[in-house]
């Protein structure tokens, strides 16, 4: 009875051993799993700023009157079409007036159109956004002009 009750015991010691050791084997490989994770979701969140890097090209006449760009971006609307053009403008002069901007495929046909009245003091900026039509998708090989 004795030898039966150690050898029970014995086999409980061991299984609880074995049990710790694959528990922090699971937990390694789970944080290891984890961390490949995490990188290959900053990867992937860094390829799509790169692919879609908004370049926008601002006219000589709309920079000589004080206009300048900052961060540009693309949006997506309710419905999931990136059409809408996010532009950090700088004022380095008083500004009061329309500004158009033009989204060009990439064949360089014209797919959209936008005009706003921007008004701005010199040495402000702002956030500025310009909602092409639902039916405008801007592709990282999508031309853009401010005039």
């Amino acid at each position: 009875m004795k030898i039966i009750c150690v050898f029970i015991f014995c086999t409980f010691l061991l299984e609880s051993c074995s049990s710790d050791a694959i528990k922090e084997k699971i937990n390694k490989a789970g944080d290891i799993a984890g961390q490949a994770t995490g990188e290959f979701a900053e990867g992937i969140a860094k390829g799509v700023a790169k692919a879609f890097d908004v370049k926008l090209e601002i006219s000589a006449e709309i920079k000589s009157k004080g206009l300048d760009l900052g961060k540009c971006t693309i949006s997506a609307d309710s419905i999931g079409n990136e059409n809408i053009l996010v532009v950090y403008l700088i004022f380095n002069q008083d500004y009061k007036g329309p500004l158009i901007v033009k989204a060009y495929d990439s064949k360089l046909k014209e797919m959209g159109r936008v005009r706003l009245d921007v008004v701005g003091k010199k040495d402000e900026s702002q956030f500025v956004e310009f909602r092409f039509d639902k039916r405008t998708q801007i592709d990282n090989n999508s031309k853009l002009t401010m005039e």
